[in-house]
């Protein structure tokens, strides 16, 4: 009787397992366009003589830092992109976050699945 009830809590995780893999996948199957980097937010001077930067009150910007083909990219973004350079990159973030928890459940399953096996396999033959 014990290795029916752990057949069935390891049935009943791997269901559950299933159903996380699912909302994953609803989360890299999307259509949302996706832009990989972080935007930072970067205090700079202008190079203008006399401007208010040289004496220490510096120009906000922001920037798109990226690593592309193994060297760092950056970018400035106009403010009026601001948002939507955010909005892309939380859900570039958002994007990798569910494709590792979906590598993470699959290996799971598989380590479940092999006990599962395991529990199964009858010596009274």
């Amino acid at each position: 009787m014990n290795s029916l009830s752990q057949i069935s809590r390891i049935r009943q995780r791997i269901a559950q397992l299933a159903r996380e893999r699912k909302a994953a996948e609803r989360v890299f199957t999307g259509r949302k366009e996706l832009l990989k980097g972080t935007v930072t937010e970067v205090r700079r001077t202008c190079g203008k003589p006399g401007c208010k930067c040289g004496k220490g009150d510096k120009h906000l910007c922001y920037q798109l830092s990226a690593s592309i083909k193994g060297r760092t990219r950056t970018h400035n973004v106009p403010r009026k992109y601001l948002a939507k350079v955010k909005h892309l990159t939380g859900d570039y973030r958002r994007f990798r976050r569910a494709r590792a928890n979906w590598v993470r459940i699959n290996t799971r399953m598989l380590e479940l699945i092999n006990e599962l096996e395991v529990t199964r396999i009858t010596s009274d033959f």
